[in-house]
């Protein structure tokens, strides 16, 4: 199964499983104390809905977008470092402006989770589902790309559904955990398959294939950006 739909502890942290070892007790201690840190501050910083779910029947895409938690967002900024670095020295609100990196994607950083329905369970493994997942990466990429042009000089992204490493920009060792960031953002069901789980659409439960989008762009303009897109796409199928 593609990385869009599984979430293998393994893979999302770049190499096999491997059997845990029982840290000492103080190391314990001390992790415990560091995670509850992070949920203290993550509830102090929630993902927020500024846009719901909407489907563009031109693309058949549906598309929400929000603003991470700080736990989300410290995962997306280590899949993008390299680039999202080069967007914090670019960016007249990020260095610039004395303004601290954590800051800034914390102001600027946008998630843009995106659904395409299918006509099978994309969960089964087989070769015509292969297929059927390559058309609609297809699809996704000309909605990307159409996209991103319009949203220059910001910095965009997505998370590859192959490897869940950036798609279009510098990979760096660290995945994307799709599944964790779907459930956060969209408080949607999951369902374990193996060792691994997928999501499930409200509407076209399995037969969903999702890639999320990732920028820096304004609210505005990333909105107007998939709108002229949109329309694009329309006068080109019309």
């Amino acid at each position: 199964m593609s990385a869009s739909f599984l979430a293998a502890a393994s893979a999302r942290h770049g190499g096999d499983a491997q059997p845990s070892t029982p840290p000492a007790a103080a190391d314990g201690a001390t992790s415990e104390g560091k995670l509850r840190e992070r949920v203290r501050t993550s509830k102090r910083q929630p993902c927020v809905t500024l846009v719901p779910p909407s489907l563009s029947t031109v693309f058949n895409l549906e598309h929400s977008i929000h603003r991470p938690s700080r736990l989300l967002r410290d995962d997306i900024e280590l899949v993008f470092r390299p680039d999202l670095d080069d967007e914090y020295r670019r960016h007249e609100g990020g260095a610039a402006a004395n303004v601290e990196k954590a800051d800034f994607l914390s102001q600027h950083l946008l998630v843009v989770p995106t659904w395409q329905p299918a006509k099978m369970d994309l969960s089964e493994i087989a070769e015509q589902v292969n297929v059927v997942r390559r058309g609609l990466l297809e699809s996704f990429d000309d909605w990307a790309a159409r996209v991103r042009k319009r949203l220059l000089p910001y910095w965009s992204d997505c998370s590859c559904p192959v490897d869940g490493c950036a798609r279009y920009g510098t990979k760096t060792p660290a995945i994307y955990n799709e599944l964790d960031g779907l459930v956060t953002l969209l408080k949607y069901d999951a369902l374990p398959v193996g060792c691994c789980g997928i999501v499930i659409h409200p509407r076209w439960f399995r037969s969903a294939y999702p890639v999320t989008f990732f920028t820096t762009a304004p609210l505005e303009k990333l909105q107007a950006a998939i709108a002229e897109a949109e329309r694009e796409r329309q006068l080109e199928v019309d």
